[in-house]
C-alpha cells in the first residue's frame, strides 16, 4: 500500500514538473492552501486510510474542469498560429475585463492574419473585420482606454461645435465610466443641435432612470 501511495506521488510530482502549466500553477497554490488541513485531517482518520484519502482528494483537484480561457491557451501551446483561437482567447479575455492579456491576443491575431492574408483574401477580410470588431470591443470596454477616447473627442468637438455625433460619443463614453453628470451635459448639447437625435433620446432614458 505505501509503495502505492509513494508511485502515484511520483507520477504527480513529475506531471507538475513537466506540465507547468498555469491551471496546474493554479491547482498547486490550492493544494498549498489545503495540504495541512487535510494531513491533519490525515493524522486524526489514522494510518493508510487517511493518506489514501488525502491522495485521492489530491488527484481529483487536479481532475477538476478547467475554465475556457485556460482551454484555449493550452491549445494555442499546441499550435501558437491558429488565428481562430487567438480570436477566441481575445474575445475570452475581454469578456472577463483582462485587457491587457486581450491586446496581446488581439497583436498576435492581427500579426497571423496579416501573414496568412496573401494565401487567402476571403478569409483574409472576414478575420480583418473579426479583429477590429475585438479591438472597438476592447476600446468601448477598458476604462483606459476610453479615457483616451474622451479626450480625443473632447478635441474634435472644440474644433467642430456643431458635431452633434461627437457630443453623442462624449456623452456615451462618460456613461460607460459612471461619470454620469458630464454624459448629460454632452448630451444636452447633442440635442440642442438635434432634438430629434434619435440615438441621443434613446441615451437620455437611460440617464434619467439614474
Amino acid at each position: 500500500m505505501a509503495k502505492n501511495i509513494n508511485n502515484i506521488k511520483a507520477t504527480i510530482k513529475n506531471n507538475l514538473i513537466k506540465n507547468p502549466h498555469p491551471w496546474v500553477l493554479n491547482k498547486i497554490k490550492f493544494i498549498r492552501r489545503t495540504s495541512k488541513p487535510l494531513a491533519a485531517r490525515a493524522n486524526h482518520w489514522g494510518g493508510p486510510i487517511g493518506i489514501a484519502l488525502f491522495i485521492f482528494l489530491l488527484i481529483g483537484s487536479f481532475l477538476y474542469p478547467q475554465n475556457e480561457i485556460q482551454i484555449l491557451k493550452i491549445r494555442l501551446l499546441r499550435n501558437n498560429n491558429d488565428l481562430k483561437t487567438h480570436l477566441a482567447l481575445a474575445e475570452q479575455l475581454l469578456a472577463n475585463n483582462q485587457f491587457k492579456e486581450a491586446e496581446e491576443a488581439l497583436q498576435l491575431a492581427q500579426n497571423l492574419q496579416v501573414k496568412n492574408s496573401p494565401n487567402s483574401k476571403v478569409l483574409g477580410e472576414t478575420t480583418n473585420s473579426q479583429i477590429q470588431a475585438l479591438w472597438q470591443k476592447k476600446h468601448y470596454a477598458n476604462p483606459q482606454d476610453i479615457k483616451k477616447l474622451i479626450t480625443l473627442w473632447e478635441k474634435i468637438v472644440a474644433e467642430k461645435s456643431n458635431y452633434r455625433d461627437g457630443y453623442l460619443q462624449l456623452a456615451l463614453l462618460n456613461y460607460k465610466i459612471y461619470e454620469n453628470q458630464k454624459a448629460i451635459e454632452s448630451l444636452k448639447k447633442a440635442l440642442e443641435i438635434d432634438p430629434n437625435f434619435a440615438e441621443a433620446r434613446k441615451l437620455e432614458k437611460l440617464l434619467t432612470q439614474l
